[in-house]
């Protein structure tokens, strides 16, 4: 291996200007397939190709066509009620909007609300509202609304005080597009009506408000956070080497690869999602571990005398074993992600695994060949790396930690304990509503419609007959009819309209709207019957939302308030029950939004342990080799893990749950605790089998490493608190999680390491005279 690094180390350096080429050259190839990405938030995009869920999904949309709503909530002013003049124009003016709008396939308001009614011996639908501006029209509707349960607990409140305009989106599969568009007409029409300053609070939401929201939010915090971060890291590079070549080319480094990774990505036609946001923190806390373990090498080497050739040389022989098996174990943990059944997840663990890889390669060939350029060395450069502060710490950290071994080490013991007490009652959940902070219009406004209408989201049931014309089976719908009650009358469902509805209100208009006859049709003709009358009557409605063209499935949209995934997932065993013990005989599938999202944190919930496990395996193992020694690469684990194990049990105490954000965040953080072990433990057996004391080998590690090490913590801890500034709560934790775990990995690798070393290692130290000289000899 020591004649490949530096065969290796020869080429990157003899062949320097090929290399800056090489690396130009794949940075244009890398631009080209960038075209491809765009960003889907989908719900049907996090499952793989075969996944019953999506299989259901995708049958619901086949067999329903559009299923996906954008409700607007007019509030009524004080002192009035929905049908005064001034909230019917407003009504009017946010229908004629949509019905404008090529996304929109169908509104329901208001004011284009048709009932059906008797009319003599005959049936009649007719509009409501004839004239918004005429009192005796809307009198009379005021009077007819409070007749129609169709309308009540769905279209209005039973006190008039609040309704809803709602439009149907044309569902575009892979894209956020029309929903996108959508929503920057209806603000750009919002703020130009000034509904606000004619009296009226208006409310938004639905999934294509949560879907502008989701990506409107992860790029605002990603043009400014990123930035942001990104210079606090330069400052804080520049004071710590007082260099601006060393401020500068961790950003070569970071920039280059993420190019690199942006291209593999378009070449593969992964779009952008809320999952891949994390992507780019990642690649920045890998790419400033990695460079900044050149950079202290590569300068270390100049303080020594070495011509800058010739210490680029050096940097890669002694960096590149412990770089890659950094750059391999990150890769694993990235890889381990990949378990778990959610594509965007799989496409992120394999984007984070190249990432890591693509890091390693470009800092131990086009870092060097650049730092091979570069002659001047300061002399506060020198004395920065040499003998600044942070020299000074590293080189009282081995006393330090001798001295005081027993209390870090029971210190140490006493968190792992009380973590490992508290992590098992961890909590996997997630609610995707809690993203935005409280204080978040969209949160808000959710809250409203759940208040007001018990339920906006849906839980789709669809219900099969058996044939086609089957829906008219007297029998099957007085089936779907007593599900249909008992669903409704759950506490977290709001009132469902559908077919049933439907064949009760044509059954009371042909018996001169008695209400006796609010009932189904007795016989099978009858129940055809009716649907055709009704079609003859000429209504807006279609029913195409609640039943099949062939008439073999219905529909239940089946509204359901806002709440976390395990009381979701509750709710769905509850209907499962119900369905197999009182209606064994229906062909019943949920499915819709919230039962994607219950699969994701099904599968959210089985991949998690696994990937840890399966992480955490291959970490190890990687150690072992590395070190050759079981004993050693189990010791290097413990420094690795017990970040990640604290940072659990503050979950715990904050009462923060798992879910997929925090799992990507402790993969992508991971990685670095265990970055800096290895390259702790690995100057540590060097100078072991070099035949140094354990006292001594510890000074080296810290001399050498351990500097490294505190350079990149104090850059990264620094940086990601920036993250905490953000209006995203996924990228707040990112930060919150990343800050700290990296925090507690540096007090592994500085004070608990060197402690437990000793403590295996033995107390074979030189006295207190005589360790000067070894440090100026191994900084030397």
């Amino acid at each position: 291996m020591r004649r490949f690094t530096q065969l290796w180390a020869t080429a990157v350096v003899r062949g320097r200007w090929l290399v800056i080429a090489l690396a130009l050259a794949a940075l244009g190839a890398s631009i080209i397939p960038m075209d491809n990405l765009y960003y889907d938030n989908a719900n049907e995009r996090f499952f793989v190709e075969g996944d019953p869920n999506l299989k259901a999904f995708n049958q619901l949309l086949e067999r329903f066509g559009d299923i996906e709503y954008l409700s607007v909530g007019v509030v009524a002013p004080p002192g009035e009620d929905v049908f005064s003049e001034s909230s019917l124009a407003v009504i009017d003016e946010l229908t004629r909007f949509f019905e404008e709008q090529p996304q929109v396939t169908q509104v329901r308001s208001l004011s284009k609300y048709e009932y059906t009614h008797s009319e003599g011996a005959m049936m009649a639908t007719d509009d409501l509202l004839e004239d918004i501006h005429d009192p005796a029209s809307r009198t009379a509707a005021r009077e007819i609304i409070r007749k129609q349960p169709m309308a009540l607990g769905t279209l209005l409140t039973e006190d008039l005080q609040h309704t809803r305009v709602v439009a149907r989106l044309r569902y575009q599969v892979g894209s956020n597009e029309n929903k996108m568009a959508l929503m920057a007409q209806l603000r750009q029409h919002l703020e130009q009506a000034q509904y606000a300053e004619r009296g009226f609070d208006l409310r938004l939401s639905g999934q294509p408000v949560f879907d502008e929201q989701f990506e409107v939010l992860t790029k605002r915090d990603q043009s400014w956070i990123n930035p942001t971060m990104a210079v606090v890291m330069i400052v804080i590079l520049f004071f710590s080497f007082r260099s601006l070549a060393a401020m500068l080319l961790p950003w070569l480094v970071i920039g280059t690869s993420i190019m690199y990774v942006t291209g593999i990505q378009g070449a593969m036609v992964w779009p952008h999602s809320v999952v891949e946001s994390a992507l780019v923190p990642a690649l920045i806390i890998i790419g400033i571990g990695i460079s900044i373990h050149v950079l202290v090498e590569f300068y270390h080497a100049r303080a020594d005398g070495l011509e800058p050739q010739a210490a680029a040389e050096k940097t890669i022989v002694h960096l590149w074993v412990p770089a890659f098996y950094t750059a391999l174990t990150t890769a694993a943990g990235f890889l381990a992600l990949g378990v778990t059944e959610l594509l965007p997840v799989k496409q992120f663990a394999w984007l984070g695994a190249i990432g890591a890889m693509t890091l390693f390669a470009v800092s131990l060939t086009l870092l060097p060949a650049v730092l091979s350029f570069i002659r001047p060395f300061s002399a506060r450069t020198r004395q920065a790396v040499s003998s600044g502060l942070i020299a000074r710490l590293t080189r009282r950290l081995p006393e330090l930690t001798r001295r005081y071994q027993k209390p870090l080490l029971l210190s140490g013991a006493a968190l792992l304990t009380i973590s490992l007490v508290l992590v098992p009652r961890l909590e996997i959940d997630s609610n995707f509503i809690t993203y935005f902070k409280a204080d978040n219009p969209t949160r808000q406004d959710l809250v409203y419609f759940d208040r007001q209408y018990n339920g906006l989201q849906n839980i789709d049931v669809m219900i099969d007959s058996g044939s086609e014309g089957g829906i008219h089976d007297p029998a099957f719908l007085r089936e779907v009819d007593q599900l249909q009650q008992w669903l409704e009358a759950l506490p977290q469902t709001g009132a469902v309209n559908s077919l049933v509805d439907f064949h009760k209100e044509i059954n009371q208009a042909l018996h001169y709207d008695e209400r006796q006859w609010y009932q189904l049709p007795e016989d099978r003709q009858m129940a055809a019957q009716f649907l055709l009358l009704y079609d003859n009557t000429g209504p807006e409605e279609d029913l195409t939302d609640v039943k099949d063209f062939y008439e073999r499935y219905l529909r239940l949209a089946v509204p359901v308030t806002n709440m976390a995934a395990s009381d979701t997932r509750q709710l769905l065993d509850t209907i499962d029950q119900h369905l197999r013990e009182q209606h064994p005989q229906l062909a019943v599938q949920l499915t819709g939004s919230l039962a994607m999202y219950n699969a994701q944190d099904i599968y959210i919930n089985n991949g998690m342990s696994r990937s840890f496990a399966i992480a955490l395996g291959i970490i190890g193992l990687s150690f072992i080799l590395l070190f050759r020694s079981v004993k050693y690469g189990l010791i290097a684990l413990i420094p690795s893990v017990v970040p990640i194990l604290i940072t659990g049990a503050l979950l715990v105490v904050l009462g923060i749950p798992l879910n997929l954000g925090t799992m990507i965040v402790g993969a992508m953080t991971m990685g670095i605790a265990v970055d800096d072990a290895i390259h702790v433990m690995n100057r540590y057996l060097s100078a072991k089998r070099a035949g140094h004391t354990t006292y001594e080998a510890v000074a080296r590690a810290m001399n050498e490493s351990g500097r490294a090490v505190i350079f990149t913590s104090i850059v990264l801890v620094t940086g990601f608190s920036v993250m905490l500034l953000g209006s995203f709560i996924p990228y707040i934790y990112t930060g919150l999680f990343a800050a700290t775990i990296m925090a507690l990995a540096l007090l592994g690798d500085l004070l608990f390491l060197p402690a437990l070393l000793f403590w295996i290692d033995g107390k074979r130290t030189v006295p207190l005279a005589a360790r000067e000289p070894l440090t100026e000899e191994l900084s030397s």
